[in-house]
This record gives structure tokens, sequence and C-alpha cells, in this order.
């Protein structure tokens, strides 16, 4: 019997220590993923810009129902916002699609409406604004917080497809 609860404690301390080593490991995530945080001049917006890169982030697994459901939360800050028709119409837009490549294309006018509002508009961090030849049969921008390609036009043949065109950041 002693045997057996020694044996379980040790079982038990391993896994809470494993967990703490797991907690350690998303802490080094998060920080990781602060350094590319990108704050604008405004929360909403700010907010906004997050949600765009969650669609592309989505957009690049291939995941037309998380585009969808990042399309929505964007309508709704959009609508907070409220400096935003344009974008919020494009972003109604690609919510109501549930098709991937149709997703793409909305992607791309999601982009163009989307512009105006960061480029100058930068706090904190950068976004890269990336360029396409090939992709939606004639080229195609997106946003990104890294200068690393990642297409979310393009299956993952291409995914490398593109490069930075122009670099937004707080002046």
């Amino acid at each position: 019997m002693i045997a057996l609860i020694m044996g379980m404690s040790s079982i038990i301390y391993a896994q809470h220590d494993h967990s703490k080593m797991n907690m350690k490991q998303d802490d080094h995530s998060m920080m990781d993923h602060d350094k590319s945080m990108v704050k604008l001049n405004d929360k909403n917006l700010t907010k906004a810009y997050m949600h765009y890169t969650m669609i592309n982030e989505a957009l690049v697994e291939a995941n037309s129902e998380k585009v969808q459901k990042a399309s929505k939360m964007l309508v709704g800050i959009l609508k907070k916002y409220g400096k935003a028709n344009d974008a919020q119409k494009v972003a109604e837009d690609m919510a109501s699609k549930s098709n991937i490549m149709d997703q793409r294309i909305v992607f791309s006018k999601l982009t163009t409406a989307l512009e105006p509002l960061l480029k100058d508009n930068v706090v904190e961090g950068e976004i890269f604004k990336t360029f396409c030849p090939m992709a939606n049969n004639g080229g195609s921008y997106w946003f990104s917080n890294s200068n690393e390609i990642i297409n979310p036009y393009m299956d993952k043949a291409m995914s490398s497809c593109g490069s930075v065109k122009e670099t937004f950041k707080s002046m």
C-alpha cells in the first residue's frame, strides 16, 4: 500500500512539475506574440486589425469556418469604431461566404478597405504590406505583423509567394 501511494505521489509530482514547464513555455510564446504586437491610435482600430490578422491566419490554414467567425467579430469591432463603413461592408460580405476561394477574393477587398485606416495610425510595432502577383488572377495585397511571407491566398505549395512592398510604422 505504501509503495502504491509513493508511486502515485511521484506521478502526481511529475505531472505538476510538467504543467509548470508548460506554463513557462506558454509565457514565452505570449512574450513572443507581444513583440510582434501592433497598436494603432484607437483601441477599436487595434482590435479590428487583430481580427484582420485572425482572418489572415484562417485563410493560410484554409479554414473557412474560422474565416467566417473572425469576420463576424471584425464586423462588430468596426461598428464600434464607427469610421469604417466600407471595411465593415466588406467584412460583412466575407462573413457571408463559406467557400475559401470566395473568401480569399473578398480578403483582397478587405485589405484595400482597411489600408487608409491602418497606414498613418500605427503607434507601436510595424505592419507589412505584402503583395503576391499570382494571387486572385492578377495579384493581391495583405497585411502582416511580420516581414516573413506566409501567403493567405495560395495553397501550401505556394505559401511563400510574395514580397513586402511597404511598411507602416509610427512616425
